[in-house]
């Protein structure tokens, strides 16, 4: 650049940083590789190594080591565990057959108040311990993955999802404890919506109930106009024992479509009642990847 006649020379200093740890450079199908962190070469004073984990514990962080210096180029690196024992054991189930030993370990720690994790390296190595789940009426969700709705069936997001359909049902019945209140219009468009209509609603009762003000309660009379004589009778009947009568109400007339969908969320309220349905399930289902950096109490990997 020129100044009145002198010459000055501007040099600029690019500084080029790397981050990550070829230890887990596992999407080789994306075109990740370790040499990318190992070549060229990088001097022993440019390199920060973050050392200290805060989730291994003892016993877990040794069988990874121990697996993981069977790598024959890699950059050693000094990676403590944290202040916890813990354990690493084999179980007697697989992923194939869960029902044999994955679900009874699980259960051992729910019981205590544990969270528990079921990971695999793929997901449809995750169907089966799903199926057992749903089949045991046991709350499960992946927070690291909310849009995959296999892995999240309770989702509480939209208003017309399964689980506040069956909350819009029992919200009504004492057993629902706080919150408890009268159904108001808009919490009936929800439950009713998937009724079979002959026989127990009057002709044009759910398009009149879309028309009015959502929030606005039911009363009896209201309930008269909707129902069939018969049926708002044996409704009503089922407010004088617990929830679980109002469920099988709702349940025994939902469309057959419909049936399927409404299993899961149903067991749940039927064994641990309705407020299970809000509370964060204490199961985590998922791949290894999809909970890149989450954890749990106890935590049950498949192998292939």
């Amino acid at each position: 650049m020129r100044n009145g006649g002198d010459v000055y020379r501007l040099q600029r200093i690019l500084d080029f940083i790397v981050a990550g740890d070829d230890d887990q450079t596992i999407y080789s199908f994306t075109g990740a590789s370790p040499e990318a962190i190992l070549n060229p070469e990088i001097p022993e004073d440019h390199k920060i190594i973050l050392k200290q984990s805060y989730r291994v514990p003892r016993a877990v962080h040794g069988a990874g080591d121990a697996l993981i210096r069977q790598v024959g180029k890699r950059q050693e690196k000094e990676y403590l565990p944290r202040a916890a024992d813990g354990l690493c054991a084999a179980g007697s189930g697989t992923w194939e057959t869960p029902e044999y030993g994955l679900l009874k370990t699980a259960v051992e720690h729910l019981v205590r108040g544990r969270s528990v994790m079921f990971l695999a390296a793929c997901s449809y190595m995750l169907r089966p311990i799903i199926q057992v789940l749903r089949k045991n009426a046991i709350p499960f969700h992946n927070p690291y993955r909310r849009n995959n709705g296999f892995w999240n069936p309770l989702r509480l997001g939209r208003r017309d999802s399964t689980a506040n359909r069956v909350l819009a049902l029992l919200v009504a019945h004492p057993d629902f404890g706080e919150g408890h209140r009268k159904w108001t219009a808009g919490d009936f468009v929800l439950w009713a919506e998937w009724l079979t209509a002959k026989g127990i609603m009057k002709h044009g009762s759910k398009t009149h109930l879309r028309n009015r003000d959502a929030s606005q309660p039911l009363s009896i009379a209201d309930l008269d106009a909707i129902f069939e004589t018969a049926a708002l009778e044996s409704l009503l009947a089922c407010f004088d024992g617990d929830h679980r009568a109002l469920l099988r109400w709702w349940r025994m007339r939902v469309k057959c479509a419909m049936q399927n969908r409404i299993q899961f969320p149903a067991d749940i309220a039927h064994v641990h009642g309705p407020r299970a349905l809000m509370e964060r399930p204490q199961v985590i289902v998922g791949t290894i990847h999809s909970v890149k950096g989450g954890e749990a109490d106890v935590v049950i990997l498949s192998r292939i």
